[in-house]
């Protein structure tokens, strides 16, 4: 009898086994048509201790996609409004009024549009002078200021003079130096100028450019036939990306630059003479260095001179000597060309006594056949530096633009027309610049010979009035 129950025992727990796994298959059958366990679950089947079936579900984490969604093409940004496309070719540049605190933007002697601005404060003055953009950046950060953002930045001096946008522009100096523009305003400029543009910042209210007829202005020598036929067959050539190499003409603008002869313009030559002596002076900056003063050394000690690295009067008349150059003369004329040196030339001045003034004059717009262009001349004054502190003294109206007064010690200075008259410039010279003139040359007169900003390379030539 126990051996026939513990038989039957036995029948009856496997008989519970078998239907209690029946009935989880069916149970798991039916959820998963019922569609409560998900797609994507692997099943797993376990037995409880009491002996109950268990289904388990094991979830795959789906993997999250990224998908790339392509931007929009940008609308091309065209000209602003006040820039019409018309039959004027002349040349954009600038005039800035520190007394009005006023842009003008000019095409050729046609007024384009005007702009308030900020210059600098009071200890930040913002130099007056002639400057070319050096530089064009729609974002940029300032590496003086702790990084401050100056949007749509064109760089004027390597020193951190620029224009750019800022939101605050009143109607005073409040910058650090540079030249704030409205944001609106700062963004359509940039899409007009150009690097190597000519920005004129003057002391003056008034000031605008007027064309100026001149014997001595330099004119264009018109293209020869094998000039033209190398320049069409260069743009040909560029047009079907093949490399060509033809001589011809520059396309960027021409800076001249003729000032009387100043200490630094006199070593500058020293430096050139002795290079082109091969006794290696290096740099032709206008500073005394270590290969300059070597370079004087080994001249003197070859020319029987008394040796001691030092410029002298003695010196500049054994080198002019030497060279065949005769006297040094009172005047220089250098030339550049995309913020580099070409060739420079000792020129004479009439009147020692009285000054040249400062003057930039313009090229117009000439077709290459044409033998002759316009030239639009702006003259500046020296200011006293009274606009820095423009309207920043506590308990008193803010000053008017009739209050900058214009200090310019001496004579009077001359008008363009007569510091052309008393510059004498050799022949030769005038036929290779004119062989070189493009639309929009441009030629400085400044008694005040080359300035610091005025680099070796990388600029054209700056003028400064402070």
């Amino acid at each position: 009898m126990p051996d026939s129950l513990d038989r039957t025992e036995i029948a009856t727990h496997l008989f519970r086994r078998v239907s209690c796994i029946s009935a989880g298959v069916g149970l798991a059958l039916l959820m998963s048509a019922a569609g409560s366990a998900p797609a994507d679950a692997q099943r797993a089947t376990s037995f409880s201790n009491s002996g109950e079936y268990q289904v388990a579900y094991h979830i795959k984490k789906k993997k999250r996609r990224y998908v790339r969604r392509r931007k929009a093409p940008k609308k091309p940004v065209g000209p602003p409004a006040w820039f019409t496309k018309e039959t004027n070719k002349d040349p954009v540049h600038i005039i800035v009024s520190l007394p009005k605190q006023q842009m003008t933007v000019y095409k050729g002697d046609k007024v384009l549009t005007t702009s308030k601005v900020s210059s600098g404060k009071a200890g930040y003055s913002t130099p007056s002078g002639v400057f070319s953009i050096l530089e064009r950046k729609p974002r940029h950060f300032s590496n003086i200021y702790r990084g401050a953002p100056m949007p749509f930045m064109q760089r004027l001096t390597w020193s951190g003079i620029a224009l750019h946008a800022s939101n605050s522009v009143p109607n005073h100096p409040a910058s650090h130096g540079c030249v704030r523009l409205p944001p609106s305003f700062a963004k359509q400029l940039f899409q007009v100028t150009q690097k190597g543009g000519h920005v004129v910042v003057a002391n003056e209210d008034n000031i605008a450019p007027v064309e100026v007829v001149h014997d001595k202005l330099f004119q264009p020598s018109p293209m020869t036939q094998e000039e033209l036929y190398e320049a069409e067959a260069s743009r040909i050539a560029k047009l079907a990306g093949i490399e060509f190499e033809a001589k011809v003409r520059s396309e960027k603008p021409v800076r001249i630059l003729i000032t009387r002869r100043t200490g630094r313009e006199l070593f500058m030559e020293m430096q050139s003479m002795l290079n082109e002596l091969s006794f290696g002076a290096g740099d032709v900056d206008g500073y005394m260095g270590k290969d300059t003063a070597n370079a004087i050394r080994r001249f003197q000690a070859t020319y029987g001179l008394k040796k001691n690295g030092f410029m002298s009067e003695e010196l500049m008349d054994k080198l002019y000597e030497v060279t065949g150059k005769g006297k040094p003369l009172n005047g220089h004329l250098y030339v550049r060309q995309n913020f580099k040196p070409v060739f420079d030339t000792p020129v004479f001045i009439k009147g020692e006594d009285t000054p040249l003034g400062s003057h930039m004059l313009t090229a117009m717009h000439f077709e290459p056949n044409d033998e002759q262009t316009r030239w639009l001349s702006v003259t500046l004054k020296r200011g006293s530096g009274k606009n820095g502190a423009f309207g920043r003294k506590k308990k008193r109206k803010k000053k008017q633009s009739s209050d900058v007064v214009l200090t310019e010690k001496g004579p009077s200075p001359s008008s363009a027309e007569e510091a052309l008259d008393r510059v004498e410039i050799p022949d030769d010279v005038r036929q290779r610049i004119s062989g070189m003139l493009t639309p929009g040359s441009s030629m400085a007169i400044t008694n005040d010979g080359i300035s610091k900003e005025t680099t070796p390379k990388g600029t054209d030539f700056i003028v400064l009035m402070q």
